[in-house]
């Protein structure tokens, strides 16, 4: 573990990792082709090296329309999709769905068990109770759940009541119960765009969705994509970069996604166990070998918090984590292995 004082600030930011940007490392002689969309809500944007302008445009729309497919799969906000069907179809019997759909829910309520409930994909009822809404790129929330009614949701969540069936690809969900993967989606998303891309045979690439990014390879002539760090409040630019090879990065935090009432700050981010939003971070940063994984890890040690989280960052291959905490003195923490460039 690695602590930094309020003096030395400018480099505890850097380690903060609030919002990654690409920093484009690339030579005078060869530039990336770059496409973006918006797709799942999000901006994408793809860049891709070695290849003609044309081939690497096909391989990115590709790309493209298979997050435009995942969004027809597991979107919340389409009535006609599967994860709304079966949201909306009946409790407490088997529903048939697809295996892709399935192995997701399976892959979600994994990290479920593994961070012991603070990421679940069943805190539905939760986000809804709190109804936060965003108007205008602005985070809005009309009033706080009372306790009363914070208690009669909660009995709606937890992971561990949803019964799979292999065999037969059916889930039951209990009453009341509604499954939400946002926490994961875009994660998913990526990986599936990296299959695509590496498929078609790119080797040195970057995706971005809305943050969720993974590094293909290396850039011409470089060690790594070096991903630039920016200062929470966008008033210092990038402080910082981190070199990644073949890994995705993924940061949630309640820097930016919070609204006060009362004088009291309430961040987006829904501890599932308790039913009350976490506010005992600024940030958690999470290098792994998959977007997915970067994904779900990012929210569900943000709820943990660095004390529960070290243990278990500690025993996941490949992992990296870095820890924002505010509290009184102002203390920022960042677990070992980063490489943080701050010139």
């Amino acid at each position: 573990m690695i602590r930094f004082q309020r003096k030395s600030f400018l480099f505890s930011l850097a380690l903060l990792a609030f919002t990654m940007t690409l920093v484009m490392s690339c030579s005078r002689k060869e530039m990336p082709v770059t496409r973006e969309t918006f797709v799942m809500g999000s901006k994408c944007v793809i860049s891709i090296y070695g290849m003609k302008e044309d081939e690497a445009a096909a391989i990115a729309g590709t790309a493209f329309h298979e997050l435009a497919r995942i969004d027809g799969l597991m979107s919340n906000w389409r009535d006609d999709s599967e994860l709304s069907l079966l949201n909306n179809g009946p409790k407490n019997i088997p529903i048939e769905i697809s295996e892709e759909l399935f192995e997701i829910i399976e892959r979600s309520i994994y990290y479920s068990g593994l961070t012991e409930g603070a990421f679940d994909v069943t805190a539905r009822p939760l986000i809804r109770l709190w109804g936060f809404q965003r108007k205008d790129g602005e985070l809005l929330l009309e009033k706080i759940p009372s306790e009363e009614s914070i208690s009669r949701t909660l009995p709606y969540v937890g992971s561990d009541r949803v019964i799979l069936d292999r065999d037969s690809l059916t889930v039951t969900l209990p009453a009341g119960m509604q499954i939400d993967l946002a926490g994961i989606g875009k994660g998913y998303g990526v990986d599936r765009c990296v299959k695509i891309l590496r498929g078609a045979g790119v080797n040195s690439a970057l995706v971005n969705l809305s943050g969720n990014m993974y590094a293909i390879g290396t850039p011409p002539g470089r060690e790594g994509w070096l991903i630039g760090i920016r200062e929470p409040h966008g008033e210092s630019g990038i402080v910082g970069k981190i070199l990644m090879t073949d890994e995705a990065i993924a940061t949630s935090g309640n820097y930016e996604n919070f609204v006060i009432l009362g004088g009291r700050k309430y961040g987006h981010i829904i501890d599932p166990r308790t039913g009350m939003t976490v506010d005992h971070l600024l940030s958690v940063t999470v290098v792994a070998p998959s977007a997915i994984e970067s994904d779900a890890l990012s929210t569900g040690l943000f709820v943990l918090g660095p004390v529960a989280s070290r243990k278990l960052s500690e025993t996941l291959p490949g992992v990296r984590v870095a820890f924002a905490l505010i509290d009184d003195s102002f203390e920022f923490m960042g677990s070992s292995g980063w490489k943080i460039e701050t010139d």
